[in-house]
């Protein structure tokens, strides 16, 4: 059954190793806007850590999961938020990516009621390979066994490579948007520099706005995103709703060429402190042999300080889950 598995990770991962690389697609950008939007830094005031982890398609062993952490807030001396954010996402135990960056974002006024914002963020990819846990079918030798680790075929010492970001917001009252441009330097993911090995640029188009129908108690958070790298397109539908400490969100996201999923999150707020954990189904498309579960998720948000009211720029309300 091992052999089986490391087989197949084996035929799943060299593949992409020869394409364009494409970013890990988390269900949505939830808890992750500055890693796709370097001006979202700062844009809730209070400096924040935010940490979440991800296993995907877990019914089927696979090992395919990820981890995020990132930190940032808003600097009066500075005029703008700054901070840093981590990912690695370990596809099973042959290949991981390791990311990481730091970013900057300046805040203005653009109007009486109109604020803007403008980031930018610079950072790594690591492409690390255990080449002695690839199997391939040259390697197996029918009366000898296993007689080689791939190591042919797998580059010996991880790749590094730099990258580049930019990204804008604009917010008044209770809603928000953002663009951004991810992966300006096209990086290349092996050690030759051929078109086809670079990783595609990715458009990032958020949104969404922050409504009280029953007071203050009680708030709803509508939000959508809108993720293009090269020919494929991810879509993200959902809501978030907030009472008293509690929260929970319903979404719906769409990947072409791939599934649909259907997702749903429950969080609790301690102000200082946020827990929450996500579930996504599969309700349409892909290959039923993955069977039905998506993706789950568990995270926690961790604020420090007050909001600065008095800072002069306005303040946006994020969705968590």
């Amino acid at each position: 059954m091992k052999l089986r598995y490391r087989t197949l990770l084996a035929a799943l991962l060299i593949c992409p190793l020869t394409l364009s690389g494409q970013d890990t697609w988390y269900g949505s950008v939830s808890g992750m806007q500055v890693m796709h939007n370097p001006a979202f830094a700062g844009v809730e005031s209070t400096s924040t850590v935010k940490i979440s982890a991800f296993s995907f398609l877990p019914g089927n062993g696979f090992g395919l999961r990820s981890v995020y952490a990132s930190y940032d807030g808003y600097f009066s001396s500075l005029r703008g938020g700054a901070g840093a954010w981590v990912s690695d996402d370990m596809l099973g135990d042959i290949m991981n990516d390791l990311r990481g960056g730091a970013f900057y974002s300046y805040h203005f006024r653009a109007g009486r009621r109109l604020f803007v914002t403008a980031g930018l963020t610079a950072g790594v990819i690591t492409r690390g390979i255990r080449s002695g846990s690839v199997i391939l079918p040259g390697d197996i030798d029918p009366f000898r066994g296993i007689t080689g680790g791939g190591t042919d075929y797998i580059p010996p010492a991880p790749i590094t490579r730099f990258d580049l970001g930019t990204g804008f917001t604009v917010s008044s009252g209770d809603w928000f948007a953002g663009a951004s441009i991810m992966h300006l330097t096209r990086p290349s993911l092996s050690d030759d520099a051929l078109e086809h090995n670079r990783v595609n640029r990715l458009l990032t188009l958020t949104g969404g706005i922050s409504l009280t129908p029953g007071g203050k108690d009680f708030s709803l958070l509508p939000s959508a995103a809108l993720l293009i790298q090269g020919d494929e397109t991810k879509i993200y539908l959902g809501s978030e709703a907030s009472w008293k400490g509690l929260a929970g969100s319903l979404s719906l996201w769409h990947v072409t060429n791939g599934f649909t999923a259907l997702g749903a999150s429950a969080g609790w707020d301690a102000t200082s402190v946020k827990i929450m954990i996500s579930y996504s189904y599969i309700v349409a498309g892909g290959i039923t042999s993955l069977g039905g579960t998506a993706m789950v998720k568990a995270g926690a948000i961790f604020s420090f300080g007050n909001v600065e009211k008095s800072r002069g720029a306005h303040i946006i309300k994020l969705p968590l889950l």
